[in-house]
């Protein structure tokens, strides 16, 4: 069975519906495509940054978020290896803003239903096996749906099928971090108290642990760790009690709280794409590159990817060049985002300079304030670049944070 579209894109997640919603608002008809059926787990830290809500704002559908009653999320607790506690919220004018939190089952359908509303022509079951090629462009995608191959052919193929995408794959872009190799392991559960309106990141000397409150004594907890310091042959329920004795302060949090759902393993979770657009292509969302999850800005990269797609392909002929200019567009955008990233976890992963940066930034609350903006994605990333920011925040170790810096441009 033939199918032809302007635009097909591949994955249902934050990037490919918002991309579809944009694409198809715009007057192109657009065909997306998701393997699997809604509404459909997914490890996350179900988490969406402040800097997401204005997104989601213009893409109209911050209203039916709302009405799903998220959790809101203020700032943020930070517990540093020896104990040093930092309390920081967003920065904002008048009433400060605020991220939400609520399971990605429900954030995901609820785009997933919006690209339907808008006349997007939604197939679930439709996973992609391979590519179609005219000469060296690409013209659609071969899925196998319910185990019956369907052809999908269009004038754009969007690669929206987060890491590990299948389409990265085929076009031989796609290659696992060579370094950074963090697995994590999710689990929603029932407390017995309410946890508030602060995310809790507990910073470990072999990972971390983030705990995101969702109203009505509901949390998410993820533990991160380096891939080479998960037991072996252990089965994972044990592995993830294991590791979350390294956390004495979330055990007692717990206490004897209920599982929601099953446990969810994810990694090696960095991944890079060596391009992000081409002829008849280009990739957005985790499919253009992934790192590390402890600043919470996967969302708010798939949802302003999305709107960097959406411009490129709604100004005309979809041409080479013209792809080629989202590229540009996309690096310009992430670039420093991705740079701060891989800085603040080599900041995590040297303990003696993390509690360091933590004591200053205690008596520095302008600098927590920056610090909160740019991890919210309400402040632009280079202002951590900048090795002044660093240098008027301590003394100690600023010759080796100058030196971090250098390494991750």
């Amino acid at each position: 069975m033939k199918r032809t579209a302007d635009v097909l894109v591949v994955g249902g997640g934050p990037a490919g519906s918002a991309t579809a919603i944009l694409l198809a608002r715009a007057g192109l008809e657009v065909c997306l495509l998701e393997k699997s059926h809604f509404p459909r787990e997914k490890p996350c830290g179900d988490y969406l940054n402040p800097g997401c809500v204005p997104l989601l704002e213009r893409l109209g559908v911050l209203s039916l978020l709302e009405a799903e009653c998220p959790q809101p999320i203020r700032g943020m607790r930070i517990e540093a290896p020896e104990g040093t506690v930092l309390m920081g919220t967003y920065p904002g004018n008048g009433i400060p803003p605020h991220g939400y939190s609520l399971p990605r089952y429900m954030f995901d359908t609820l785009l997933f239903e919006a690209a339907r509303r808008a006349g997007v022509e939604c197939h679930e079951g439709c996973r992609v096996m391979d590519l179609i090629w005219e000469g060296p462009r690409v013209t659609g995608v071969v899925a196998d749906s319910e185990g019956q191959p369907q052809s999908f052919r269009a004038s754009v193929t969007i690669g929206a099928d987060g890491r590990n995408s299948a389409v990265a794959r085929r076009l031989n872009l796609f290659s696992w971090h060579p370094s950074h190799r963090k697995v994590a392991l999710v689990r929603r559960f029932q407390v017995a108290q309410d946890l508030g309106d602060l995310g809790e990141v507990y910073l470990g000397r072999a990972g971390y642990c983030i705990l995101n409150p969702q109203g009505g004594g509901k949390v998410n907890i993820g533990v991160v760790v380096d891939q080479r310091d998960l037991p072996l042959h252990r089965a994972w329920e044990g592995v993830f009690c294991e590791l979350l004795d390294a956390y004495p302060q979330v055990r007692v949090k717990l206490g004897d709280a209920r599982p929601l759902n099953r446990l969810r393993v994810v990694g090696p979770l960095a991944c890079r794409a060596e391009r992000v657009a081409g002829d008849g292509f280009l990739l957005v969302g985790d499919a253009a590159g992934y790192y590390d999850p402890m600043t919470g800005q996967g969302v708010y990269q798939a949802l302003k990817g999305a709107e960097l797609a959406a411009e490129a392909v709604c100004k005309g002929v979809i041409t080479r060049e013209a792809l080629g200019r989202y590229a540009v567009a996309y690096r310009r955008e992430f670039a420093s985002q991705d740079r701060v990233c891989r800085l603040l976890q080599q900041i995590v992963c040297r303990p003696r300079l993390c509690e360091s940066v933590g004591r200053h930034l205690q008596n520095r609350g302008e600098h927590l304030l920056e610090l909160m903006g740019v991890v919210g994605d309400l402040l632009p990333a280079h202002r951590l670049l900048r090795p002044g920011f660093w240098a008027s925040l301590l003394v100690e170790g600023v010759p080796s944070l100058t030196r971090l810096i250098r390494c991750v441009r």
